[in-house]
């Protein structure tokens, strides 16, 4: 999800105020304990978090990669992250972030030990926190009724929205002109979207999946086009994590590398209904910026 200065506008962002702490246990999802089972043996022994014992992990609104449910949290990150605690007996505390404030929770205030929700790898990024082995790629949605995937196409269609602050905004803002509008996010732009006011629109692609289901609108990933850098060089989406805790760090990126192997990544990506296209392969995930 996703883009240079973050990986995309969260649809509801979450207010640092409300910051609420959820707690789950070793065993997964279906588990709401807080502790560990006394008889789990980590993958790697000696991690360390800022509170032992427990990954405290960072979560903004950003379906389908993650969303906070009541007292715990879902999504296809998410997913991982219960893989990664599990793995390492780890409780896990659920912190409600927006994309503001998530890095600074991790470098300058420690308050979580890393952060989900679609974010790019970025060398500016990688100046002020760690970055796991990636696990996803992100490309350009474009949602319409006819299913265009093209940016050629773009231009004669009519009013074109996209969530500001993409890593394409300058790019189609050059190509359409006066036809590009900006949205705050993407249920603003879904609602001139579905009204007519604009008839087609940009978003992360699995995030546009899952926005436009049911709605009668086709999501297509765009083609390749030279004027369009995103269509020709797909980011990485990695978990951001303490830059200081190489330990973990490296233990989380060869558990999520043998994710990768085995066909976890796969098979949870899959789960969502996104294609097996938007896995970052392992020669591309071993030159990532970490």
């Amino acid at each position: 999800m996703p883009r240079i200065t973050r990986a995309r506008a969260a649809t509801a962002l979450v207010s640092i105020a409300s910051v609420a702490v959820l707690l789950t246990g070793c065993a997964g999802a279906a588990a709401p304990a807080s502790t560990v089972a006394s008889d789990c043996t980590p993958k790697h022994a000696g991690l360390k978090t800022f509170t032992a014992g427990t990954l405290t992990v960072g979560v903004p609104e950003n379906v389908p990669y993650t969303q906070t449910k009541g007292t715990d949290a879902s999504g296809l990150e998410i997913d991982v992250v219960r893989k990664l605690a599990d793995a390492e007996c780890l409780a896990l505390a659920f912190v409600p972030i927006t994309y503001a404030n998530g890095i600074p929770m991790i470098s300058e205030q420690h308050k979580t030990d890393m952060i989900t929700g679609g974010w790019y790898v970025t060398a500016a990024r990688a100046e002020k926190v760690g970055f796991t082995s990636p696990t996803f790629y992100d490309s350009m949605g474009i949602i319409s009724k006819d299913g265009i995937d093209t940016v050629t196409a773009l231009q004669s269609v009519g009013n074109v929205g996209s969530g500001a602050g993409f890593s394409w905004e300058g790019d189609m803002s050059g190509i359409l002109g006066d036809k590009f509008k900006t949205y705050p996010g993407t249920a603003e732009m879904k609602q001139d979207l579905l009204n007519g006011r604009i008839q087609a629109a940009l978003d992360g692609y699995a995030v546009a999946t899952v926005a436009y289901k049911d709605t009668g609108f086709q999501v297509k990933p765009a083609k390749e086009d030279d004027r369009v850098a995103i269509t020709t060089s797909q980011p990485m989406i990695a978990f951001p994590i303490d830059k200081d805790n190489k330990a973990l760090s490296d233990a989380f990126s060869e558990l999520i590398d043998g994710f990768r192997a085995d066909g976890t990544l796969a098979k949870l990506n899959a789960s969502y209904d996104l294609p097996d296209s938007l896995i970052v392969p392992a020669d591309k995930a071993a030159g990532s910026i970490r």
